[in-house]
């Protein structure tokens, strides 16, 4: 039989700095905008919003602990409502220099917290695996604002200052507390990029001198945005343990680390192989139990060269169903990219895609993969779950010449391919194999990436 193949395009030109990271810590199940806000990215339209966090023990949030995460949201609501409104009452109340920057954003903070009406549970997300009950609070701009303009919300912040100090210091710990918040999730993102550089390093290092050198760059913009992010924390911790009320210093701080993160967010996520190890990191913390590895037969890094057939090794902990994805990037002509990713595995040559624990699984032992131009770095991703993935019997469909490809706008979409057709839901009859009967529990993943090297 003749046996059709699908060559591997180079990815050229891929090392490109931009876009957003996904968050390390919010799941794929997580809503949108927590992803978004632990991200440093959320930006409701119209509305002033505030989420926090309250931890819980057992296996659902108590009443206590769903009034805490509430009451934190509050707090950021209302922290996000001074640092709007300060620089309009510094002008008012500094010109008198009876008051210092951070009293008049406490008594913003605590007269917004006393005085607010509208404010709204927009939603709630319970993260059962890190234990945590997440509230997101919104209330309209415009309606806040009309508040905020009236002459009782302004007596009220004027009052609170001149008469009523232990609420202005009760506002300055809350809004360290809030700082501190915020910076426990910067901190466990560093965690994120330092596990991060240790992928870096076991995956890039056997590559050949031009493709280690892009990935040595990666490496020290992460060194160097890691040294200064504990420069950040440390100046916080020294400004918070002088005096707690420096919160205008803290302020300033956290805002430059936000944008340190974004800053390294925006150069891991639009290289491939970067944003789907880090994504991998975010699988394997969700289900530390339940892993998967991919490898070139040949090692980490390879080297093909033109004609060479390519099979890769794939193994998991345990009896799972996988699918192998083939991701390129090539420049357009007019100075943009096209992003094409290929389903490399099940394919038409061999479409039993369930693998035993411990044993491993050759992709391409039909031979079917081979190096072709345009030549580059090419990654591999390869996605496992344990339930059967339900779209593959319509994806070998659509395939044009044996092999189902799809063009998507960015790295984002190639992270959706890996986890499309992931439900519980029984598998529909098919030449794609179920394994038996379905597994009913809640589908676990695991992922890995790869890369390798195709030369002329």
């Amino acid at each position: 039989m003749k046996i059709h193949r699908v060559l591997l395009l180079a990815a050229g030109a891929w090392f490109v700095l931009l876009s957003v990271c996904m968050p390390p810590q919010a799941t794929a199940a997580s809503p949108r905008w927590l992803q978004d806000h632990v991200n440093g990215r959320l930006n409701l339209a119209g509305v002033y919003y505030g989420v926090s966090f309250a931890e819980f023990r057992g296996k659902t949030p108590d009443y206590d602990a769903m009034r805490l995460a509430k009451d934190r949201a509050l707090d950021e609501l209302c922290y996000q409502l001074s640092v709007s409104l300060k620089s309009d009452f510094e002008n008012r109340l500094l010109k008198t220099g009876r008051y210092e920057e951070e009293q008049i954003a406490s008594s913003l903070l605590v007269t917004s917290r006393k005085v607010l009406s509208g404010v709204t549970e927009k939603d709630r997300y319970t993260d059962s695996r890190n234990r945590r009950h997440w509230v997101l609070l919104t209330i309209a701009r415009n309606q806040a604002d009309r508040q905020m303009e009236q002459q009782k919300y302004i007596n009220e912040v004027t009052d609170r200052l001149e008469n009523r100090q232990e609420e202005i210091k009760d506002g300055v710990k809350r809004i360290a507390l809030v700082l501190d918040r915020q910076m426990a999730i910067y901190n466990q993102q560093m965690e994120h990029y330092g596990r991060l550089l240790k992928a870096i390093d076991q995956k890039v290092g056997a590559t050949d001198d031009r493709s280690r050198q892009q990935y040595e760059q990666m490496r020290d913009v992460i060194l160097r945005l890691e040294a200064r992010q504990q420069d950040v924390d440390s100046e916080m911790r020294r400004q918070s343990n002088r005096q707690q009320e420096q919160i205008a210093q803290l302020t300033h701080q956290n805002s430059q680390l936000q944008q340190i993160l974004l800053q390294l967010a925006d150069k891991v996520q639009q290289d491939y192989f970067l944003a789907l190890t880090s994504d991998d990191l975010k699988n394997s913390g969700q289900n530390p139990d339940f892993s998967v590895s991919i490898r070139p037969e040949k090692g980490q890094g390879a080297t093909y060269r033109h004609g060479e057939k390519i099979r890769f090794l794939v193994k998991a902990s345990r009896d799972c169903y996988i699918k192998v994805i083939y991701l390129s990037s090539t420049d357009t002509g007019s100075g943009g990219q096209k992003k094409m990713n290929t389903l490399l595995f099940p394919n038409p040559h061999d479409r039993d895609n369930r693998i035993t624990a411990g044993r491993s699984r050759v992709v391409g032992r039909y031979e079917e993969l081979e190096v072709q131009p345009p030549y580059g770095t090419d990654v591999v991703t390869v996605m496992a779950s344990t339930n059967q993935f339900t779209d593959l019997k319509e994806t070998l469909k659509a395939g044009t010449g044996g092999f189902y490809s799809e063009m998507t706008a960015d790295t984002q979409g190639a992270i959706r391919m890996r986890t499309r057709g992931i439900t519980v839901a029984r598998p529909a009859s098919g030449s794609i194999p179920s394994g038996g009967k379905q597994d009913q529990s809640p589908v676990q993943l695991a992922s890995d990436t790869c890369l390798i090297v195709s030369r002329p």
